[in-house]
């Protein structure tokens, strides 16, 4: 992870245990907000902080690149 990922996960996982559930990232494209919120959500699902992600995004690659790397975080497949 880069640095700033690094940061955003544990600043992101600090709000989240304030009791502040939402958390935006914001970055250019190909910066890695990607992996950085897969492995987030992986953090979170360990932690069982959480049972659920949903991702909302501007496009279907996107959507579907995040399927991709989160399968890859969790080692599971998801189908529909």
């Amino acid at each position: 992870l880069r640095r700033w990922q690094e940061e955003c996960i544990q600043k992101s996982y600090q709000q989240y245990n304030s009791g502040q559930s939402h958390f935006l990232c914001l970055a250019t494209p190909g910066a890695g907000k990607t992996l950085m919120a897969s492995m987030l959500a992986k953090k979170l699902l360990s932690d069982n902080k959480i049972d659920l992600v949903m991702c909302f995004s501007p496009s279907v690659i996107v959507a579907s690149d995040f399927k991709t790397e989160l399968e890859n975080q969790l080692g599971e497949k998801f189908e529909g």
